[in-house]
C-alpha cells in the first residue's frame, strides 16, 4: 500500500522537491501580479538573449523566459523535477529550451557561452560557501556586458506576508538571507524590492499547495480567516560583467 499523503510537510523543500514534484508545480502556477518576468524583461530586456536558468525546478520559470528570450537552458539537480520540465516541454511545444541536469555551485556550461543568468528562488544559496560558489560560476559562463540576476523572497518575507504565523515570531530575518545579502553586496551585486499578490482563487488550493508547504499553523490561518491570496516582497539582486 502506498504511503497516505501528509496534511503538510512544515517547510521541508527537500521533501517537497524529491517526492511532491507536482504540488510545486501547481503552487508556482498560481498567478501572481504583477509577474516576476515582467519586471525583470522591464529592468533587463530579456529579448534576443540565450539565458541560462539556474535552478530551473519543474521549468515554469524557463518556459516563461522563453517566452522573451532566443533560447533558454534549464539547470536543475533533481531528477524529479526535471522530468516534469522535459516532458512539459515536450507537451507544450516549446522548441527554445533544453534542460541539463547540474547544480549551482558547478554549471556544466563553457566559459562566456551566455548572455544572462538568472537563478530564481535558488533553494541551495543559503550557505557562504554555496553563495561564493554560484556567483564564481555565473561569472564564468557569462558574456562580457552580460547580466546575472538573481531573484529571492526579501528578508523577513519567508512565506510572504504569513512569516509571522510560519516562523512564530513578528516577521524575522532568517541568517541564511543576511549571508546571501552580505554577500552578494561585497561582490558588487546591487539589489532592489518590489512587491506583488498570488491569487489562489479558493481557501481549498491555497491550503492544498501553500498549506501543505509552510505548516500546520498557516493552514489553521487559512481556515479561520478565509485567505485565497499571499503578499510577497521580493529582492532581485543584479550585477553586469
Amino acid at each position: 500500500m502506498e504511503n497516505q499523503k501528509p496534511l503538510t510537510i512544515e517547510n521541508r523543500w527537500d521533501v517537497l522537491y524529491r517526492d511532491y514534484p507536482e504540488v510545486y508545480e501547481e503552487f508556482g502556477r498560481f498567478p501572481y501580479k504583477p509577474t516576476l518576468l515582467t519586471k525583470l524583461n522591464h529592468w533587463f530586456h530579456l529579448q534576443k538573449k540565450h539565458i541560462l536558468d539556474v535552478g530551473s525546478g519543474t521549468g515554469l520559470s524557463t518556459f516563461e523566459l522563453a517566452s522573451y528570450a532566443y533560447r533558454v537552458t534549464g539547470l536543475e539537480p533533481e531528477p524529479a523535477m526535471l522530468d516534469i520540465a522535459v516532458q512539459s516541454s515536450h507537451t507544450q511545444g516549446i522548441k527554445n529550451v533544453q534542460f541539463v541536469c547540474g547544480r549551482a555551485e558547478d554549471i556544466p556550461l563553457k566559459d562566456r557561452s551566455v548572455e544572462l543568468v538568472t537563478a530564481i528562488t535558488l533553494a541551495s544559496l543559503y550557505t557562504e560557501e554555496n553563495i561564493r560558489a554560484f556567483v564564481r560560476q555565473a561569472e564564468r559562463v557569462v558574456r562580457k556586458d552580460g547580466w546575472i540576476i538573481l531573484v529571492d523572497i526579501a528578508p523577513g518575507w519567508y512565506g510572504g506576508n504569513l512569516a509571522p504565523i510560519i516562523l512564530g515570531k513578528a516577521r524575522r530575518v532568517l541568517p541564511e538571507e543576511v549571508i546571501r545579502d552580505t554577500i552578494l553586496t561585497e561582490a558588487g551585486y546591487q539589489h532592489r524590492d518590489f512587491y506583488n499578490l498570488q491569487d489562489y482563487g479558493t481557501v481549498g488550493h491555497l491550503i492544498e499547495t501553500y498549506g501543505f508547504i509552510f505548516g500546520k499553523k498557516v493552514i489553521q490561518y487559512i481556515h479561520s480567516n478565509h485567505t485565497t491570496m499571499i503578499k510577497w516582497k521580493w529582492r532581485v539582486h543584479y550585477k553586469k560583467i
